[in-house]
């Protein structure tokens, strides 16, 4: 059984570089005591309000388990985030470019 597929979304300024090079760790704290490495990942498509800052939201299919593997829960967020690292998330093949027009 080959598992449930679910889409991710990544909103980034650097597009061009992640569709020719694949994702790059980011690095940060993310208000804990410990440095953390990976790919900020969502369930959907998020914005500069949720903390997403850039103007290219790239789509990907990945594996559920791995999404719920790397999340990060917060129970107060009506969505779902998972930080994953980049040679991991680079085994599921290139984003694409998520348009504007489509539907969520």
């Amino acid at each position: 059984m080959a598992g449930v597929v679910i889409k991710v979304y990544h909103r980034t300024s650097a597009a061009s570089a992640i569709l020719a090079h694949g994702f790059r760790d980011g690095e940060g704290t993310y208000f804990t005591d410990k440095v953390w490495r990976g790919v900020w990942l969502s369930d959907v498509p998020l914005d500069i309000n949720e903390g997403a800052a850039g103007d290219t939201v790239l789509v990907l299919d990945i594996p559920a388990r791995v999404f719920r593997r790397y999340e990060w829960v917060e129970e107060s967020k009506p969505y779902k985030e998972s930080l994953v690292p980049a040679a991991i998330l680079n085994r599921y093949g290139s984003p694409r470019v998520r348009r504007k027009d489509w539907l969520l």
